[in-house]
């Protein structure tokens, strides 16, 4: 981007941007709360029959439409009574925020200061030749989707999704076998569970049943594991380590993803694979993940991404 474009967007607006980005990130703490909540509320319960009893009823809210063939309405009404004032609307309430952050100016305004980091970074994958390049996300929002979009508008990286009706995508094993995929391994506010299926909305519509994970940490691939779209994004990501030339792990500290450091060292621990950890303290992340990955680990400094051509150089140079 020209100096004087950087320039002219001034300080205070690009402060307000990041303060919307750190609004955005930092939106799916608000979980945490639900589930102390929700924790006080029943003592009797341990906290693997609390997170089991969270996604029983998500999943029975998902497959209404099929009960209401079979139960009155006063059944239905009393079910809903039980569980969505004190569940499901503040579920609810977390993904409209995500969504309303996708609907507002922030979105905007990202590709106003990174006009051309779709492009710069599909140029760089082209040029090497690259046969397969999958990112996998914990995030729930769509900053990177928006960050990875091209000239004229469309997605460089797609997410294996495609028609199913005028309201909603589903997965695709056409689309899955994409060579550039983006898979939110941990769901999304955009994505939704009907009768036992999750599907993706169409134009950030209003989310009845958003699918995100987000308990204890040691319960995470059971729930990734009974859901459809989030098992094979699991799974791509267990075969890609198998053959992968390059991890590389940015801006998650691993903390809380035993499953995933799990797959690393069953199907990622060899010393062909490098591993790159990126963050403004990649010795915390390379001490998180050195019982799984047993070989040299590549520390970044992310405070050296000044901008986007930093990043892209980054990439560039490891691939």
């Amino acid at each position: 981007m020209p100096q004087e474009k950087i320039i002219q967007l001034g300080l205070t607006s690009s402060q307000e941007i990041q303060a919307e980005i750190e609004q955005i990130t930092i939106l799916w703490k608000k979980f945490n709360d639900i589930f102390i909540e929700i924790k006080q509320n029943l003592p009797q319960l341990s906290e693997e029959e609390l997170i089991r009893l969270i996604y029983s009823v998500i999943e029975l809210f998902s497959n209404l439409p099929g009960l209401e063939k079979i139960l009155s309405d006063d059944k239905i009404d009393d079910l809903k009574n039980l569980f969505d004032s004190f569940l499901l609307d503040k579920i609810r309430e977390i993904a409209e925020e995500f969504k309303n952050h996708h609907e507002s100016t922030g979105y905007k305004n990202i590709k106003k200061i990174f006009p051309s980091f779709g492009k710069k970074f599909n140029d760089v994958i082209n040029n090497k030749n690259s046969k397969y390049f999958n990112i996998f996300t914990t995030n729930y929002d769509g900053l990177l989707d928006t960050l990875l979009t091209g000239d004229p508008r469309g997605y460089i990286f797609h997410d294996g999704f495609s028609h199913f009706n005028n309201n909603l995508l589903s997965i695709s094993e056409e689309n899955i076998n994409y060579n550039k995929l983006i898979c939110h391994i941990h769901g999304s506010y955009l994505y939704k569970r009907e009768l036992g299926f999750t599907y993706k909305l169409k134009n950030n519509l209003y989310n009845s049943e958003p699918i995100m994970v987000f308990n204890n940490p040691d319960f995470k691939e059971q729930i990734i594991s009974r859901d459809n779209v989030l098992s094979r994004y699991y799974y791509i990501l267990l075969e890609s380590l198998k053959t992968a030339d390059n991890l590389v792990i940015l801006g998650n500290s691993m903390k809380n993803e035993p499953h995933l450091k799990k797959i690393i060292s069953k199907y990622g621990n060899r010393p062909e694979l490098n591993v790159y950890v990126c963050s403004t303290n990649p010795q915390k992340i390379a001490d998180e993940i050195s019982s799984s990955y047993q070989h040299k680990i590549n520390l970044v400094n992310s405070k050296n991404f000044i901008d986007e051509d930093s990043f892209i150089n980054f990439i560039d140079t490891i691939i």
